[in-house]
């Protein structure tokens, strides 16, 4: 995995690469449907991909008018919502904190659904150094900015009441991990099967935000402009949303082995990382609402945001 992610580069703020729904390719009806995401593999990760590899995207989204979903990737949440904002893509499959950042930047940002809750991260030590936080203090951690990571790290400090004695230093997770592992890096904030991995080769965990009743959600969102130019959109994606999530719940050995296989990792990773906890049936349950609430409020007592905004009356919007 790690050579994989080493080895993986994309565009900043232009699209990084484009790829065309098979099952659809030769579908002249409706129109094509832009989403941009984030991808280590350039190829439809997670949830997302799942429901590309199944082709139930393409179906549920027919009744809207969605003759062809074509996909962009980028580096990061931030990058994938400067493009929405750029008109480059017409949906922004991203993270909780950029998702709430664009919405703090324009109040025409419509939250379509949630596709994932109960997101976990890990602080990830260097072998031989702090195996508590505590013993991180005068040190750094490192994580991207502006992405759920970033938050987790000074979610984490916060926690242990260690504001302002540990700095966090905004390094991509690819470089972290090569840091951590040449003992640059103190310690970084890693999500997914990477922690597993990591952990698996001697690096310790020093704490989660599951550790303290924290996680991170995935939100999906797009511009009020189009929306309202096809009105049947909202109600379809969020269809197509939950019932991906619904068949990865139902076949869960499949989608972690599929997972497995299409990020290159080993299986024991994907299965310890991963629960079937996290892919929502519904839009907006109410722990996720709970989960995106708890981050507004961290950011927004950080001083990240533009405007300040009611997170419910987001998730509860129609239009």
């Amino acid at each position: 995995m790690f050579n994989r992610l080493l080895r993986t580069a994309f565009a900043l703020t232009v699209l990084a690469t484009a790829v065309s729904c098979s099952s659809n390719d030769n579908n002249a009806d409706g129109y094509t449907l832009r989403v941009g995401a984030t991808s280590v593999t350039g190829t439809p990760a997670g949830s997302l991909g799942w429901g590309d590899k199944q082709g139930i995207l393409t179906e549920q989204l027919k009744s809207a008018g969605v003759g062809k979903i074509e996909y962009s990737f980028f580096q990061s949440g931030s990058d994938v919502a400067s493009a929405l904002f750029a008109g480059a893509i017409d949906v922004a499959a991203i993270g909780d904190n950029p998702g709430l950042r664009a919405r703090s930047r324009d109040p025409k940002v419509v939250l379509l659904s949630l596709d994932s809750v109960n997101g976990d991260a890990w602080l990830v030590g260097a072998k031989g150094g702090p195996a508590e936080i505590k013993g991180l203090v005068g040190k750094d951690i490192t994580a991207p900015q502006g992405t759920i990571r970033d938050r987790a790290a000074r979610q984490l400090i916060d926690a242990a009441g260690l504001t302002g004695q540990i700095h966090v230093r905004d390094v991509p997770t690819p470089e972290s991990i090569a840091g951590l592992s040449s003992g640059k890096i103190d310690a970084a904030v890693v999500t997914g099967a990477s922690a597993a991995e990591l952990e698996s080769k001697g690096f310790p965990i020093i704490d989660s935000l599951s550790r303290h009743g924290f996680g991170s959600t995935g939100t999906n969102i797009a511009l009020r402009s189009f929306t309202d130019a096809h009105p049947e959109f909202i109600d379809a994606w969020r269809q197509a949303v939950t019932s991906v999530n619904r068949d990865i719940t139902e076949h869960f050995d499949d989608y972690l082995a599929w997972v497995a296989q299409t990020d290159d990792t080993d299986l024991k990773f994907v299965q310890k990382s991963t629960r079937a906890e996290e892919f929502n049936t519904e839009p907006f349950p109410q722990v996720g609402v709970d989960q995106l609430e708890a981050a507004y409020k961290f950011l927004n007592a950080d001083g990240s945001f533009d405007h300040e905004y009611s997170v419910r009356e987001w998730a509860g919007a129609k239009s």
